[in-house]
């Protein structure tokens, strides 16, 4: 009987160990733009606080804030305001997390060579009956790789809990058209009806998936 407490208490350190370091789960983007301040979305699970992120190699990075914007599904999401430098040596990153009880295992981001930028979105579907949000943005890059697909990252929050995703857009002398659920579509049973009017963030990837700078805008439903 001594025996098998005894065996189990050694265990119990040992098991919980196995279990390691936890891990950013959800980030967004995933890359830096050299010149540019960057604001990175990150989503750790559980109610640990972060206070601190590290991104290594650190020259040319400069972390500006790091703030609670949400919970969801027991999951704190944090944005953290990061400057790269015009100069910033492009390649392989790597950011973890840190608080009082809390380090994240490292995950990788990137800081591209050249990246497309996006602009001039224009909402041209938005009905409140129909099961997708169509809109368009105008999309460059020299040299051009954006190719005739883009991929499309998107976060719509209607008050309700906030949908993300990514869409396959199509592109055609520089501007490109997406659409993506319409989340006034699939209520829920018994949840609140969402806003007529949401909050739309978005970026765009090229045939290389760089990513592009982040757009904002607001869709009203009719």
């Amino acid at each position: 009987m001594y025996r098998v407490v005894v065996v189990l208490w050694l265990l119990a350190p040992a098991a919980a160990f196995a279990q390691g370091p936890q891990v950013i789960e959800g980030m967004y983007p995933t890359q830096l733009v050299r010149g540019q301040s960057n604001v990175l979305h990150i989503g750790i699970n559980g109610r640990q606080d972060v206070a601190a992120v590290e991104i290594v190699p650190a020259a040319g990075i400069t972390i500006k804030s790091v703030a609670k914007s949400d919970v969801r599904q027991n999951q704190g999401w944090w944005d953290v305001t990061v400057e790269v430098a015009p100069d910033a040596m492009p390649g392989n990153r790597t950011i973890i997390a840190t608080g009082p009880m809390l380090r994240t295992a490292a995950r990788p981001l990137t800081v591209p060579t050249q990246v497309p930028t996006i602009a001039d979105v224009k909402i041209l579907s938005a009905q409140a009956n129909q099961p997708a949000v169509q809109f368009s943005f105008a999309m460059k890059e020299t040299p051009d790789t954006i190719g005739a697909s883009p991929y499309v990252w998107y976060f719509l929050d209607c008050g309700d809990e906030p949908v993300s995703g990514v869409a396959k857009a199509s592109h055609a002398n520089g501007v490109v058209t997406a659409s993506i659920p319409n989340p006034r579509a699939q209520l829920k049973p018994f949840a609140p009806p969402p806003r007529s009017r949401c909050d739309l963030e978005f970026r765009a990837s090229d045939s290389k998936m760089a990513d592009s700078n982040m757009l904002k805008t607001t869709v009203d439903f009719k």
